[in-house]
């Protein structure tokens, strides 16, 4: 076979050759015919062989969308909201440049890199599919959120409405005590809300459920000492909450 159909029968350098389809190769074979032997020497193999490898050029294009599909994974919340699936995803962006730096150390004709082009096709793929996932639990988790913030919200406001009542009725000492569960109640009320505006709403959540308990463990308190009942431990657990 001719040289010129072994160097152009390569991929990537018809991508190089512009031009060169089946007839022109046609033409070109059939003019070397004429002059070139039909087996070849092993100085022109090693020819063809570099100038095919030299035609051949690292997936810089591939390599920089692999990136991008990573950076936008992560943007759309994945590390929190698809957690296992974006480790998977970095680890295979991981081996497909460990597999380019590996052929960079290749001898320049040897060099191949037919699998690191599937492997950052895959993470691009792979990538698109992890950030949608992300966005979807995002999504759920800001919804569930948002209903415990108004549970718990509900919870503080009866409670507020039973300090009211309770202080009338209090010594100062126990006055105060009271006044710094409400004070602590509120400041979660904040904290969860801050939570939620920044995003994080997986930790809104669950501060949102310990506050709705606290609220409802001040409120059953309250109550009783209204009735002239003790407290009773839970009570008590309460204010050593406060005070840890």
């Amino acid at each position: 076979m001719a040289l010129s159909n072994h160097l152009l029968r390569h991929p990537v350098c018809r991508e190089s050759f512009p031009g060169t389809g089946p007839k022109q190769l046609e033409g070109i074979q059939a003019e070397e015919n004429m002059t070139v032997p039909s087996q070849l020497t092993g100085a022109e193999v090693l020819l063809v062989l570099l100038l095919m490898n030299a035609c051949a050029q690292p997936p810089a294009f591939q390599l920089e969308a692999a990136q991008k599909a990573v950076d936008e994974a992560k943007l759309a919340g994945a590390e929190i909201y698809a957690k296992d699936d974006f480790m998977k995803l970095e680890q295979e962006f991981a081996l497909a440049k460990d597999e380019l730096a590996k052929q960079e150390t290749v001898f320049s004709i040897f060099r191949l890199y037919d699998d690191v082009d599937e492997m950052l096709s895959t993470v691009v793929e792979y990538g698109g599919r992890v950030a949608a996932k992300a966005s979807k639990n995002k999504e759920v988790a800001k919804t569930a959120a948002l209903a415990m913030e108004q549970d718990a919200l509900w919870a503080v406001v009866s409670a507020k409405r039973l300090t009211t009542s309770t202080l009338r009725r209090t010594e100062r000492d126990a006055q105060e005590v009271i006044k710094q569960q409400l004070t602590a109640l509120e400041a979660g009320v904040a904290e969860v809300h801050g939570l939620i505006e920044n995003g994080d709403y997986l930790t809104a959540e669950m501060h949102a459920k310990t506050l709705k308990e606290n609220g409802v463990a001040v409120s059953g308190a309250l109550s009783k000492r209204l009735e002239g009942e003790s407290p009773g431990p839970m009570y008590n657990d309460y204010r050593d909450l406060l005070r840890n």
